[in-house]
């Protein structure tokens, strides 16, 4: 039903029910009422949630209602809820305003103003294709982007960082309203916001969208920031949200991305590095010098020679659009006295004749310039004392915060647990544990110069300090890592000094790294030989082609933990002395054997993708952690199995191997006629 004939309709109900004055109408429409949400229409769908209208019988206005997709598990709707409950905060008329929060059969919902129009993407599409548009003009395109501005900015005056900021999270309605969408990555600053939002922090959820092949990227290739990728070593902020804003203006200027390329990999080294080409050397369009460099400036690499808040990029903007040179373009004196002949053509030949004036005017620019950086000093003043504020409100948070990143630590969770230390010192400076967490953790990291500053503020000696310091020594820049030989030296020197918990870290922070193949192949035959000191040799054979990984017949080696994650299609553990499956996690195996080893039990077998499984010669005998999987192909001859049970729960099984006199004949009749039971010696 179009939305005229809803309106006619509602409203034709309305007039007919007022017509008698004695009723009431409204209020028997309010207690008869059913869901209060009718009518469902989808309207799109994108990264964890689907948008449907609907009728909200209560107020009777459309609204838009955000749920989650099918499927979702408890990290989903975690996320989900903790956006609805960050947007849901933020209350300016750039900002779409979340109404109702809630849950159906214990999955999340809620509802927000519908905005009907275009979103910026479609519109910088339609300027590319070069149809009509109200935003031909490059003022009508800046004014817009203000109002973007106004909205990031609000957030960021409440301590909230939008950190997906891009085309398709504008939305713009037929009638002119510019709103900012989409706050699923947003992320708060805990020594900034308000205390209700403390409890929404960062946690340790997963990031679900723009996966990489060894890890999560968190944003939108094309306007993410450097620190977004995954390749620099920087925290976000707000300076996160300007970078995107640049290269959103870069977008309004050229109609084309800032960053682009074939592949994903490509796209972020690219955003890592900065790397673009001028928005006047990619464009047809004339690109005023004065906005270019403010695009340039927004966009820069390191963050300390980005603009340091976005009312800054907008005065900037607005300089421009006054006919005022911008301060990142570095205006000599005559192109400045350029631009102010164009804005005052009358009041210059005035000044021509009145030489007095001219020199009056700029005594008053002088007055205006020293009256406008004691305004600045008197704003910072302010914005000091409110932070100032906040901190003292929210430091009873930290010890919260610390407790979080103590979790996520232990789950070597290792980014999560490094903001919420950093939350938490920033809460509170005399948090002693926290540093010392921190520490920890900006070892683990390689960030061997911040772990030192940590320890000191935590007073802890000791050999981990001691090893540390040495390392900052050997590379004083956090940013670079250590090669890999220097690396195994280092999990060496943890292994000799019993460090086996910081030893841990640097295996688990390795192999979720994003690293090339060769390097994780190195890193693997070197990590399992310090792990496994006794060892006097190594098979260890990669076969790239078919992905098959072998190291069977290694007899010694009894824990190969760096095997997580590795990037086998199947792999053959056989007469080793692996005690458990934790080596394969993360492993996309669809073939694995373990025969003639130490495991006993199936409790830390994960790999849902596992086809193919040789448990020969083993001390298993229960398959209950089996039962529903995929297999087609098992092999259970002499372990210790001695039922049939959790066998016909393996409705794709095809082939199973036992020795014989392991069941008994009457047993096997039991199994499924699609199952070829071959019996071994």
């Amino acid at each position: 039903m179009r939305k005229e004939e809803k309106f006619n309709r509602n409203l034709g109900q309305l007039f007919e029910e007022a017509y008698t004055p004695e009723e009431t109408p409204l209020e028997d429409a309010l207690k008869r009422a059913g869901d209060r949400y009718q009518e469902f229409e989808f309207y799109q769908q994108g990264g964890i949630k689907e948008i449907r209208t609907c009728l909200d019988s209560r107020t009777g206005r459309q609204v838009a209602m955000a749920t989650m997709k099918a499927g979702a598990d408890l990290d989903r709707k975690e996320a989900f809820i903790r956006e609805a409950r960050i947007n849901a905060a933020l209350q300016h008329p750039n900002i779409v305003p979340v109404y109702d929060v809630g849950l159906t059969n214990d999955e999340p919902w809620f509802t927000m103003k519908f905005i009907d129009g275009q979103s910026l993407k479609e519109i910088v599409q339609k300027l590319k294709n070069k149809e009509a548009s109200r935003f031909n003009n490059l003022a009508d395109r800046l004014e817009l982007f203000l109002k973007v501005c106004d909205a990031v900015a609000y957030a960021h005056s409440k301590g909230i960082l939008h950190l997906d900021l891009k085309p398709d999270n504008i939305r713009i309605s037929e009638y002119g309203d510019v709103v900012l969408c989409d706050w699923g990555l947003a992320d708060v600053i805990p020594s900034e916001c308000e205390e209700p939002l403390l409890e929404v922090c960062s946690s340790t959820s997963k990031d679900f969208d723009e996966m990489t092949l060894d890890g999560m990227v968190k944003g939108t290739p094309g306007y993410m920031a450097p620190e977004q990728t995954g390749l620099v070593k920087e925290r976000k902020g707000k300076h996160t949200d300007i970078f995107s804003l640049g290269a959103m203006l870069y977008t309004l200027l050229t109609y084309k991305k800032a960053f682009s390329g074939e592949y994903l990999e490509d796209v972020l080294t690219k955003t890592s590095q900065a790397d673009f080409v001028k928005p006047s050397l990619v464009s047809r369009n004339h690109i005023p010098f004065s906005l270019e460099a403010v695009c340039l400036k927004a966009l820069s690499e390191k963050p300390k020679d980005r603009y340091q808040s976005v009312k800054d990029l907008q005065q900037e903007v607005r300089n421009f659009i006054n006919g005022f040179t911008t301060d990142a373009e570095n205006a000599s004196l005559m192109k400045s006295l350029h631009f102010w002949i164009k804005r005052n053509r009358t009041l210059s030949i005035i000044s021509a004749f009145a030489l007095l004036l001219f020199f009056g005017l700029a005594v008053t620019s002088i007055v205006n310039l020293k009256l406008a950086e004691t305004n600045a000093r008197e704003v910072a003043e302010k914005l000091r004392i409110e932070k100032e504020y906040h901190m003292r409100i929210n430091k009873g948070a930290a010890p919260k915060f610390f407790e979080r990143a103590q979790v996520a630590y232990d789950s070597f969770q290792f980014d999560d647990a490094l903001n919420f230390c950093v939350s938490a010192v920033e809460l509170d400076s005399s948090l002693i544990d926290a540093w010392e967490l921190k520490a920890r953790i900006n070892f683990t990291r390689q960030e061997f110069k911040a772990a030192e500053q940590a320890f000191k503020r935590a007073q802890v000696g000791g050999g981990l300090p001691l090893i540390n310091s040495e390392y900052a020594l050997q590379k004083p820049k956090d940013q670079d890592s250590l090669s890999t030989q220097q690396y195994l030296k280092l999990m060496t020197k943890l292994r000799d000094a019993g460090l086996l918990r910081e030893f841990t870290n640097l295996i688990h922070y390795n192999i979720f790294s994003d690293i090339s193949v060769d390097e994780r192949l190195d890193f693997c035959k070197g990590a399992i030989i310090v792990h496994n000191p006794h060892m006097k040799s190594l098979n260890f054979k990669f076969n790239r082609e078919f992905r098959h990984l072998d190291l069977s017949a290694n007899k010694d080696l009894q824990v190969a933990l760096c095997m997580q994650n590795f990037p086998a299609a199947s792999a053959d553990f056989s007469h080793t002395d692996i005690s458990d499956f934790i080596a394969f996690r993360a492993q996309q195996i669809n073939a694995l054997n373990v025969s003639h080893t130490s495991i006993y039990e199936l409790h830390s077998l994960e790999n849902p993708e596992l086809r193919k499984l040789d448990i020969s010669h083993t001390g298993i005998s229960n398959l209950k952690r089996l039962a529903g999987r995929p297999l087609v192909k098992l092999n259970i001859s002499h372990s210790a199995v001695t039922t049939i049970a959790h066998l016909e729960q393996m409705t794709q099984l095809e082939e199973l191997i036992i020795h014989k006199g392991q069941f008994l004949e009457s047993d096997l009749k039991f199994l499924p006629e699609t199952i070829k039971v071959t019996q071994v010696d």
